[in-house]
């Protein structure tokens, strides 16, 4: 049995770990690298962090433990009008790392993993990660640690800083509040299962894609960043203890951001498979309607003929989206037969896959739910997943209009990617690497450990 130190890198894609690797500017992680497994890392569809954190830190995919997006949504109230609340710990379906070594009787300590507010009761301590909210008593177990936390941010200040020097700057400051708050607990205990995820090259990416990410060479402030963070994760696992095995992460890479957006229910409508109640009832009298439907506490969606609606889009992430059956018996106006179903979603499939025979649009793939996951969340899932092009957004198109737009965000020049990044180092573990998958993480780790790994997905990595 081996000590194991998880730390994750949000964002921090192969090819980009493999360039500045190769520059030197992360000279701990890319001499870990090189001792031990490295390679790409297939990660969840859609790759958004808070259900790639969930499978790497589970070793399941999204069928199993059932967090797909930020949102828990209700499938059955046109889901762009009533989108949901945010996820929290409590929607994960299945046991994550930290809790079966806790069944073992192993003590971990847990750092901003995505998906963990409210903390709960473990073995140990658990500080949640993105979507806690600022200030709240609910964000670590055991309560007292919050006496650890006193000027500790739980993750970028919004509106975050716009140049590239003083965002690094920031960044570096919540590396190493990051850092120090764990070192410190390693200092205070032995820990035998460490994981502890920053969230900045994210942060980076998002808004410097092309200088920082696609960029020939890092500009100085960006590389001041990553040689600070190499020395978090450094800092990190001297204090752990460097008999410890290391693995390091990424939940997801990352490419180009969108410049078009696609209104999925636009195509829908246009094809006769959504109908609106009223074609004659203007679109902005609908938005002010549902928006004060929303004001007064009110459950109606935007007026549609459910009765005549065979299914509606919904946005997952980015370039992935959803389409969900009106099915009769799962929805409470559902129109469609169970029987018939088969044959709607291979009619949408095909639609989605010619954009209903305009050119303007197509979906690289588009699958039954059953065939992208596996697993009983599956069945809370839209019926249809589809893969946008590279450069569009899904969006859901809530009037009329044209099927594409043009679409510009700062805070998205670059966007995620499916090829994420496993590094692991330990006695055990040749160097190397191979076709891999975030699901393999938490394997690996159990394996390291010394648990029983029943149930999960991935494979470890040795």
């Amino acid at each position: 049995m081996a000590r194991v130190l998880l730390i994750g890198l949000d964002g921090f894609g192969h090819d980009f770990a493999s360039r500045v690797f190769d520059a030197g500017a992360m000279p701990f992680l890319a001499d870990r690298a090189a001792a031990g497994f490295f390679g790409p890392a297939a990660s969840t569809v859609p790759p958004v962090s808070t259900a790639a954190w969930t499978t790497v830190t589970t070793g399941v995919g999204i069928g199993k433990h059932g967090i797909v997006d930020f949102r828990r949504r209700d499938l059955a109230n046109y889901g762009f009008v009533r989108p949901g609340r945010l996820v929290n710990s409590g929607d994960v379906r299945a046991p994550r790392i930290y809790d079966l070594a806790g069944r073992a009787g192993l003590r971990s300590f847990v750092l901003n993993v995505p998906v963990t507010f409210p903390a709960r009761e473990i073995n140990g301590v658990l500080v949640a990660g993105v979507l806690t909210p600022s200030g709240s008593d609910r964000g670590c177990w055991p309560p007292e640690f919050r006496a650890h936390l006193a000027d500790y941010a739980y993750d970028l200040d919004e509106p975050a800083p716009e140049d590239l020097p003083s965002l690094c700057r920031r960044l570096e400051e919540l590396a190493a509040s990051r850092a120090a708050v764990a070192a410190a607990a390693f200092r205070r205990e032995r820990f035998d299962l460490g994981v502890v995820v920053f969230t900045g090259p994210d942060r980076l990416f998002h808004r410097h894609y092309a200088d920082v990410y696609a960029g020939a060479s890092l500009p100085p402030a960006a590389e001041s960043y990553f040689r600070a963070l190499d020395a978090a994760c450094e800092r990190l696992y001297e204090a752990f203890g460097t008999d410890a095995a290391l693995v390091a992460c990424s939940d997801h890479g990352f490419g180009p951001g969108p410049e078009k957006a696609f209104f999925v229910n636009r195509l829908l409508r246009k094809n006769g498979f959504l109908r609106p109640a009223s074609s004659l009832a203007p679109y902005a009298l609908n938005v002010i309607l549902a928006g004060a439907r929303r004001l007064f506490g009110g459950r109606k969606p935007l007026p549609v003929d459910w009765r005549r609606t065979a299914c509606y889009g919904l946005p997952l992430y980015m370039r992935w989206g959803g389409v969900v059956a009106n099915v009769a018996g799962e929805q409470p106006r559902g129109k469609i037969p169970a029987a018939e179903l088969p044959a709607l979603l291979r009619e949408v499939t095909d639609l989605l896959a010619t954009a209903g025979g305009t050119g303007e649009a197509a979906a690289e793939w588009a699958r039954p739910r059953e065939e992208v996951y596996r697993g009983p969340a599956t069945a809370s899932l839209p019926h249809v997943i589809f893969q946008a092009p590279p450069g569009l957004v899904v969006t859901e198109g809530k009037g009329p209009g044209p099927l594409l737009e043009p679409y510009e965000n700062a805070l998205k020049v670059g966007e995620h990617t499916v090829e994420a990044m496993v590094l692991a180092a330990a006695p055990r573990i040749e160097a190397g690497g191979r076709a891999a998958s975030i699901e393999d993480v938490a394997p690996t780790a159990a394996k390291l450990l010394g648990v029983e790994a029943d149930g999960m997905d991935g494979k470890p990595l040795f």
